[in-house]
Protein backbone atom coordinates (compact mmCIF):
# COMPACT_ATOMS: atom_id res chain seq x y z
CA UNK A 1 0.00 0.00 0.00
CA UNK A 2 1.27 3.44 -0.95
CA UNK A 3 0.53 6.73 0.76
CA UNK A 4 -1.18 9.53 -1.17
CA UNK A 5 -1.91 13.10 -0.26
CA UNK A 6 -5.21 14.58 -1.36
CA UNK A 7 -7.20 17.79 -1.62
CA UNK A 8 -10.97 17.24 -1.73
CA UNK A 9 -14.29 19.03 -1.36
CA UNK A 10 -17.37 17.70 0.41
CA UNK A 11 -21.06 18.14 -0.41
CA UNK A 12 -21.03 21.49 1.41
CA UNK A 13 -18.18 22.79 -0.73
CA UNK A 14 -15.62 22.71 2.10
CA UNK A 15 -12.06 22.01 0.88
CA UNK A 16 -9.91 19.76 3.04
CA UNK A 17 -6.53 18.05 2.74
CA UNK A 18 -5.09 14.86 4.15
CA UNK A 19 -3.43 11.55 3.37
CA UNK A 20 -4.79 8.12 2.50
CA UNK A 21 -3.34 4.68 1.88
CA UNK A 22 -4.24 2.90 -1.36
CA UNK A 23 -2.82 0.54 -3.95
CA UNK A 24 -2.54 3.31 -6.53
CA UNK A 25 -3.69 6.81 -7.44
CA UNK A 26 -6.90 5.54 -9.08
CA UNK A 27 -7.68 3.39 -6.04
CA UNK A 28 -7.12 6.43 -3.81
CA UNK A 29 -9.59 8.48 -5.86
CA UNK A 30 -12.13 5.63 -5.70
CA UNK A 31 -11.79 5.41 -1.92
CA UNK A 32 -12.30 9.16 -1.59
CA UNK A 33 -15.45 8.97 -3.74
CA UNK A 34 -16.71 6.12 -1.55
CA UNK A 35 -16.31 8.52 1.36
CA UNK A 36 -18.62 10.92 -0.55
CA UNK A 37 -15.78 13.33 -1.25
CA UNK A 38 -14.92 14.94 -4.58
CA UNK A 39 -11.17 14.69 -5.35
CA UNK A 40 -9.60 17.93 -6.53
CA UNK A 41 -6.04 16.64 -6.51
CA UNK A 42 -4.35 13.37 -5.51
CA UNK A 43 -0.58 12.84 -5.44
CA UNK A 44 1.93 10.28 -4.26
CA UNK A 45 3.09 11.65 -0.92
CA UNK A 46 6.40 9.80 -1.15
CA UNK A 47 7.16 10.81 -4.73
CA UNK A 48 10.77 11.42 -5.43
CA UNK A 49 11.92 9.38 -2.47
CA UNK A 50 13.89 6.51 -3.93
CA UNK A 51 16.73 4.18 -3.06
CA UNK A 52 19.65 6.47 -3.67
CA UNK A 53 22.92 6.94 -1.90
CA UNK A 54 22.22 7.78 1.75
CA UNK A 55 18.84 6.07 1.77
CA UNK A 56 17.63 3.49 4.22
CA UNK A 57 18.05 0.09 2.50
CA UNK A 58 14.82 -1.32 3.85
CA UNK A 59 12.52 1.62 3.13
CA UNK A 60 14.17 3.75 0.47
CA UNK A 61 13.72 6.89 2.57
CA UNK A 62 16.80 9.06 2.37
CA UNK A 63 18.22 10.52 5.52
CA UNK A 64 17.03 14.14 5.18
CA UNK A 65 20.10 15.91 6.52
CA UNK A 66 19.83 19.07 4.46
CA UNK A 67 16.06 19.55 4.83
CA UNK A 68 15.80 18.64 8.51
CA UNK A 69 16.44 22.14 9.89
CA UNK A 70 14.04 23.92 7.46
CA UNK A 71 11.42 21.28 8.30
CA UNK A 72 11.93 21.75 12.02
CA UNK A 73 11.82 25.53 11.69
CA UNK A 74 8.58 25.47 9.72
CA UNK A 75 6.96 22.94 12.02
CA UNK A 76 7.74 24.86 15.22
CA UNK A 77 6.52 28.10 13.59
CA UNK A 78 3.17 26.50 12.76
CA UNK A 79 2.79 25.10 16.28
CA UNK A 80 3.70 28.48 17.78
CA UNK A 81 0.94 30.03 15.66
CA UNK A 82 -1.61 27.69 17.23
CA UNK A 83 -1.94 25.19 14.36
CA UNK A 84 -2.79 21.66 15.60
CA UNK A 85 -0.06 19.03 15.24
CA UNK A 86 -1.85 16.94 12.61
CA UNK A 87 -2.73 19.97 10.51
CA UNK A 88 0.84 21.28 10.82
CA UNK A 89 2.16 17.91 9.62
CA UNK A 90 -0.24 17.98 6.66
CA UNK A 91 1.06 21.40 5.68
CA UNK A 92 4.68 20.27 6.03
CA UNK A 93 3.97 17.18 3.90
CA UNK A 94 2.65 19.44 1.17
CA UNK A 95 5.49 21.94 1.51
CA UNK A 96 8.20 19.25 1.28
CA UNK A 97 6.32 17.06 -1.22
CA UNK A 98 8.72 15.26 -3.55
CA UNK A 99 11.60 15.31 -1.05
CA UNK A 100 12.67 13.04 1.79
CA UNK A 101 11.05 15.24 4.45
CA UNK A 102 7.73 14.98 2.63
CA UNK A 103 7.70 11.22 3.22
CA UNK A 104 8.83 11.78 6.81
CA UNK A 105 5.93 14.19 7.43
CA UNK A 106 3.47 11.70 5.97
CA UNK A 107 4.83 8.95 8.21
CA UNK A 108 4.56 11.22 11.26
CA UNK A 109 1.02 12.21 10.36
CA UNK A 110 -0.04 8.59 9.95
CA UNK A 111 1.35 7.61 13.35
CA UNK A 112 -0.09 10.66 15.13
CA UNK A 113 -3.56 10.02 13.71
CA UNK A 114 -3.23 6.39 14.81
CA UNK A 115 -2.86 7.60 18.40
CA UNK A 116 0.90 7.83 18.88
CA UNK A 117 2.49 10.81 20.54
CA UNK A 118 4.73 12.98 18.38
CA UNK A 119 7.91 11.70 20.05
CA UNK A 120 6.85 8.06 19.55
CA UNK A 121 5.98 8.81 15.94
CA UNK A 122 9.44 10.32 15.43
CA UNK A 123 11.03 7.12 16.76
CA UNK A 124 9.02 4.99 14.30
CA UNK A 125 9.91 6.94 11.13
CA UNK A 126 11.79 4.65 8.70
CA UNK A 127 15.43 5.60 8.23
CA UNK A 128 15.70 7.21 11.70
CA UNK A 129 16.02 10.82 10.44
CA UNK A 130 15.53 12.28 13.93
CA UNK A 131 18.37 12.13 16.43
CA UNK A 132 17.85 10.84 19.93
CA UNK A 133 18.53 14.35 21.18
CA UNK A 134 15.62 15.79 19.16
CA UNK A 135 13.21 12.97 20.09
CA UNK A 136 14.00 13.36 23.79
CA UNK A 137 13.51 17.13 23.59
CA UNK A 138 10.09 16.63 21.97
CA UNK A 139 9.11 14.04 24.58
CA UNK A 140 10.10 16.38 27.40
CA UNK A 141 8.25 19.26 25.76
CA UNK A 142 5.09 17.20 25.49
CA UNK A 143 5.35 16.07 29.12
CA UNK A 144 5.76 19.63 30.39
CA UNK A 145 3.33 21.27 27.98
CA UNK A 146 6.14 23.31 26.41
CA UNK A 147 6.48 21.59 23.03
CA UNK A 148 7.00 24.80 21.05
CA UNK A 149 9.73 25.93 23.45
CA UNK A 150 11.42 22.52 23.32
CA UNK A 151 11.39 22.56 19.52
CA UNK A 152 12.85 26.05 19.56
CA UNK A 153 15.64 24.93 21.91
CA UNK A 154 16.41 21.92 19.71
CA UNK A 155 16.38 24.02 16.54
CA UNK A 156 18.77 26.58 18.00
CA UNK A 157 21.16 23.86 19.16
CA UNK A 158 21.15 22.08 15.79
CA UNK A 159 21.46 25.33 13.84
CA UNK A 160 24.41 26.48 15.91
CA UNK A 161 26.10 23.09 15.62
CA UNK A 162 25.69 23.13 11.83
CA UNK A 163 27.02 26.67 11.60
CA UNK A 164 30.09 25.76 13.66
CA UNK A 165 30.78 22.69 11.49
CA UNK A 166 30.44 24.78 8.34
CA UNK A 167 32.86 27.40 9.67
CA UNK A 168 35.31 24.67 10.70
CA UNK A 169 35.16 23.02 7.27
CA UNK A 170 35.55 26.34 5.49
CA UNK A 171 38.54 27.29 7.64
CA UNK A 172 40.33 23.99 7.02
CA UNK A 173 39.53 23.69 3.32
CA UNK A 174 42.18 26.09 1.98
CA UNK A 175 45.06 24.75 4.13
CA UNK A 176 44.10 21.18 3.22
CA UNK A 177 44.08 21.96 -0.52
CA UNK A 178 47.39 23.82 -0.16
CA UNK A 179 48.99 20.92 1.71
CA UNK A 180 47.81 18.28 -0.78
CA UNK A 181 48.87 20.39 -3.77
CA UNK A 182 52.30 20.93 -2.22
CA UNK A 183 52.89 17.25 -1.52
CA UNK A 184 51.71 16.19 -5.00
CA UNK A 185 53.86 18.84 -6.68
CA UNK A 186 57.03 17.76 -4.85
CA UNK A 187 56.36 14.07 -5.61
CA UNK A 188 55.85 14.83 -9.31
CA UNK A 189 59.08 16.83 -9.45
CA UNK A 190 61.16 14.20 -7.67
CA UNK A 191 59.66 11.10 -9.30
CA UNK A 192 59.02 12.27 -12.88
CA UNK A 193 61.00 15.45 -13.64
CA UNK A 194 64.35 14.92 -11.93
CA UNK A 195 64.95 11.41 -13.45
CA UNK A 196 64.88 13.00 -16.93
CA UNK A 197 68.11 14.84 -16.08
CA UNK A 198 69.76 11.87 -14.37
CA UNK A 199 70.78 10.26 -17.66
CA UNK A 200 72.34 13.48 -18.95
CA UNK A 201 74.33 13.95 -15.76
CA UNK A 202 75.47 10.32 -15.71
CA UNK A 203 76.70 10.38 -19.33
CA UNK A 204 78.85 13.44 -18.68
CA UNK A 205 81.10 11.56 -16.27
CA UNK A 206 81.41 14.68 -14.11
CA UNK A 207 81.43 14.43 -10.33
CA UNK A 208 78.19 16.15 -9.39
CA UNK A 209 77.81 18.44 -6.36
CA UNK A 210 76.66 16.81 -3.11
CA UNK A 211 73.15 18.35 -3.12
CA UNK A 212 72.58 17.05 -6.67
CA UNK A 213 73.83 13.56 -5.79
CA UNK A 214 71.51 13.50 -2.76
CA UNK A 215 68.55 14.64 -4.85
CA UNK A 216 69.22 12.04 -7.56
CA UNK A 217 69.58 9.31 -4.93
CA UNK A 218 66.22 10.22 -3.38
CA UNK A 219 64.61 10.45 -6.82
CA UNK A 220 66.02 7.07 -7.89
CA UNK A 221 64.87 5.43 -4.66
CA UNK A 222 61.32 6.82 -4.94
CA UNK A 223 61.04 5.94 -8.64
CA UNK A 224 62.23 2.36 -8.11
CA UNK A 225 60.17 1.70 -4.97
CA UNK A 226 57.10 3.91 -5.43
CA UNK A 227 54.67 0.96 -5.58
CA UNK A 228 56.23 -0.69 -2.52
CA UNK A 229 56.20 2.55 -0.57
CA UNK A 230 52.54 3.10 -1.46
CA UNK A 231 51.70 -0.46 -0.38
CA UNK A 232 53.61 0.05 2.87
CA UNK A 233 51.75 3.29 3.54
CA UNK A 234 48.39 1.58 2.94
CA UNK A 235 49.42 -1.30 5.20
CA UNK A 236 50.41 1.09 7.97
CA UNK A 237 47.10 2.88 7.59
CA UNK A 238 45.27 -0.44 7.86
CA UNK A 239 47.23 -1.39 10.96
CA UNK A 240 46.45 2.00 12.49
CA UNK A 241 42.75 1.54 11.77
CA UNK A 242 42.82 -1.90 13.38
CA UNK A 243 44.67 -0.54 16.42
CA UNK A 244 42.42 2.49 16.86
CA UNK A 245 39.35 0.23 16.69
CA UNK A 246 40.31 -1.25 20.05
CA UNK A 247 38.36 0.55 22.83
CA UNK A 248 41.36 1.10 25.08
CA UNK A 249 43.54 2.37 22.23
CA UNK A 250 40.77 4.68 21.02
CA UNK A 251 40.28 6.06 24.51
CA UNK A 252 43.98 6.78 24.94
CA UNK A 253 44.21 8.32 21.46
CA UNK A 254 41.21 10.62 22.03
CA UNK A 255 42.45 11.66 25.46
CA UNK A 256 45.95 12.30 24.11
CA UNK A 257 44.59 14.36 21.21
CA UNK A 258 43.33 16.91 23.72
CA UNK A 259 46.95 17.55 24.84
CA UNK A 260 48.65 17.75 21.43
CA UNK A 261 50.57 20.96 20.65
CA UNK A 262 48.70 23.47 18.45
CA UNK A 263 45.54 21.34 18.00
CA UNK A 264 44.95 20.11 21.57
CA UNK A 265 43.39 23.35 22.81
CA UNK A 266 41.09 23.49 19.79
CA UNK A 267 39.90 19.90 20.21
CA UNK A 268 39.29 20.38 23.95
CA UNK A 269 37.32 23.59 23.43
CA UNK A 270 35.22 22.07 20.63
CA UNK A 271 34.28 18.97 22.62
CA UNK A 272 33.54 20.99 25.76
CA UNK A 273 31.33 23.43 23.88
CA UNK A 274 29.44 20.67 22.08
CA UNK A 275 28.65 18.60 25.18
CA UNK A 276 27.78 21.57 27.41
CA UNK A 277 25.46 23.12 24.84
CA UNK A 278 23.68 19.82 24.37
CA UNK A 279 23.32 19.36 28.13
CA UNK A 280 22.06 22.93 28.55
CA UNK A 281 19.46 22.54 25.78
CA UNK A 282 18.21 19.25 27.20
CA UNK A 283 17.86 20.55 30.75
CA UNK A 284 16.22 23.78 29.55
CA UNK A 285 13.77 21.70 27.51
CA UNK A 286 12.67 19.79 30.61
CA UNK A 287 14.69 16.59 30.17
CA UNK A 288 15.70 15.11 33.57
CA UNK A 289 19.38 15.25 34.47
CA UNK A 290 20.16 11.52 34.13
CA UNK A 291 18.63 11.02 30.65
CA UNK A 292 20.21 14.34 29.64
CA UNK A 293 23.65 12.91 30.50
CA UNK A 294 22.97 9.83 28.35
CA UNK A 295 21.99 11.91 25.33
CA UNK A 296 24.62 14.64 25.76
CA UNK A 297 27.44 12.09 25.76
CA UNK A 298 26.37 10.93 22.30
CA UNK A 299 27.07 14.29 20.65
CA UNK A 300 30.77 13.96 21.45
CA UNK A 301 33.10 12.20 19.07
CA UNK A 302 35.69 11.71 21.81
CA UNK A 303 35.65 8.27 23.44
CA UNK A 304 37.29 9.50 26.63
CA UNK A 305 34.56 12.11 27.09
CA UNK A 306 31.74 9.70 26.27
CA UNK A 307 32.93 7.14 28.78
CA UNK A 308 33.60 9.88 31.32
CA UNK A 309 30.07 11.24 30.90
CA UNK A 310 28.62 7.80 31.58
CA UNK A 311 30.74 7.42 34.71
CA UNK A 312 29.68 10.92 35.81
CA UNK A 313 26.02 10.01 35.29
CA UNK A 314 26.39 7.06 37.64
CA UNK A 315 27.98 9.33 40.25
CA UNK A 316 25.18 11.88 39.90
CA UNK A 317 22.66 9.06 40.21
CA UNK A 318 24.36 8.16 43.49
CA UNK A 319 23.93 11.72 44.79
CA UNK A 320 27.13 13.48 43.71
CA UNK A 321 27.16 17.07 42.45
CA UNK A 322 27.37 17.49 38.67
CA UNK A 323 30.60 19.51 38.75
CA UNK A 324 32.30 17.07 41.15
CA UNK A 325 31.22 14.06 39.09
CA UNK A 326 32.52 15.61 35.87
CA UNK A 327 35.79 16.62 37.54
CA UNK A 328 36.44 13.04 38.67
CA UNK A 329 35.61 11.32 35.39
CA UNK A 330 36.06 13.63 32.39
CA UNK A 331 38.95 15.64 30.87
CA UNK A 332 36.94 18.89 30.73
CA UNK A 333 38.94 22.07 31.53
CA UNK A 334 39.03 23.31 35.12
CA UNK A 335 37.42 26.64 34.19
CA UNK A 336 34.38 24.86 32.74
CA UNK A 337 34.01 22.74 35.87
CA UNK A 338 34.26 25.80 38.12
CA UNK A 339 31.55 27.59 36.16
CA UNK A 340 29.31 24.51 36.41
CA UNK A 341 29.88 24.39 40.17
CA UNK A 342 28.84 28.04 40.45
CA UNK A 343 25.71 27.29 38.42
CA UNK A 344 24.77 24.47 40.78
CA UNK A 345 25.28 26.65 43.84
CA UNK A 346 23.14 29.48 42.45
CA UNK A 347 20.43 27.23 41.00
CA UNK A 348 21.13 28.39 37.44
CA UNK A 349 22.82 25.29 36.04
CA UNK A 350 21.18 25.47 32.59
CA UNK A 351 22.23 29.10 32.08
CA UNK A 352 25.77 28.42 33.29
CA UNK A 353 26.10 25.42 30.97
CA UNK A 354 25.07 27.66 28.07
CA UNK A 355 27.66 30.24 29.16
CA UNK A 356 30.33 27.53 29.28
CA UNK A 357 29.35 26.43 25.78
CA UNK A 358 29.51 30.01 24.44
CA UNK A 359 32.85 30.66 26.12
CA UNK A 360 34.54 27.52 24.82
CA UNK A 361 33.04 27.89 21.36
CA UNK A 362 34.70 31.30 21.12
CA UNK A 363 37.91 29.77 22.48
CA UNK A 364 37.75 27.01 19.84
CA UNK A 365 37.40 29.59 17.10
CA UNK A 366 40.37 31.58 18.43
CA UNK A 367 42.50 28.44 18.79
CA UNK A 368 41.60 27.36 15.27
CA UNK A 369 42.53 30.77 13.88
CA UNK A 370 45.87 30.64 15.73
CA UNK A 371 46.54 27.14 14.40
CA UNK A 372 45.76 28.16 10.83
CA UNK A 373 47.89 31.28 11.24
CA UNK A 374 50.84 28.96 11.89
CA UNK A 375 49.85 26.19 9.44
CA UNK A 376 49.41 28.19 6.25
CA UNK A 377 52.80 29.97 6.23
CA UNK A 378 54.47 26.76 7.44
CA UNK A 379 53.12 24.83 4.45
CA UNK A 380 54.10 27.60 2.05
CA UNK A 381 57.58 27.85 3.60
CA UNK A 382 58.14 24.08 3.49
CA UNK A 383 56.96 23.97 -0.13
CA UNK A 384 59.28 26.84 -1.04
CA UNK A 385 62.27 25.23 0.66
CA UNK A 386 61.71 21.86 -1.04
CA UNK A 387 61.20 23.32 -4.50
CA UNK A 388 64.09 25.72 -3.92
CA UNK A 389 66.37 22.83 -2.95
CA UNK A 390 65.39 20.90 -6.09
CA UNK A 391 66.00 23.89 -8.37
CA UNK A 392 69.25 24.78 -6.58
CA UNK A 393 70.55 21.22 -6.92
CA UNK A 394 69.74 21.10 -10.63
CA UNK A 395 71.40 24.44 -11.33
CA UNK A 396 74.52 23.38 -9.43
CA UNK A 397 74.82 20.35 -11.70
CA UNK A 398 74.25 22.44 -14.82
CA UNK A 399 76.93 24.93 -13.77
CA UNK A 400 79.34 22.05 -13.10
CA UNK A 401 78.68 20.67 -16.59
CA UNK A 402 79.37 24.08 -18.14
CA UNK A 403 82.79 24.07 -16.50
CA UNK A 404 83.79 20.90 -18.35
CA UNK A 405 86.08 21.72 -21.37
CA UNK A 406 84.96 20.34 -24.73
Amino acid sequence: MAVFGYRVTDDRGKVTEGVIEAAGERAARDRLREMRLVPIRVWAASAGVDRRVGSDPSTGIRRPRKDLLPFLQGFRTLLSAGVPIDRALEMMAELFRGGPMGAVAVSLLREVRAGSSLSDAMRKVPGAPFSRFLVQMVQAGQATGRLEEALDQAYRFMERSREFRSNLFGSLLYPAILLVASVVSVILLVVFVVPRFAGVFASSGVLLPLPTRALLAVSSFLSANFVYLLAAALALFGLFRAWIARPEARRNWDRGMMTWPLVGATVTAMETSRVMRSLSSLLSGGVPILPAFVIAREVSGNTAIREGMEAARLRVQGGAKVARALEETTPFPAMALQMIAVGEETGRLEEMLASVADSFEDQAKRSLRNFLTVLEPAVILAMGLLVGFIVFSMFLAIFRLNEVPF
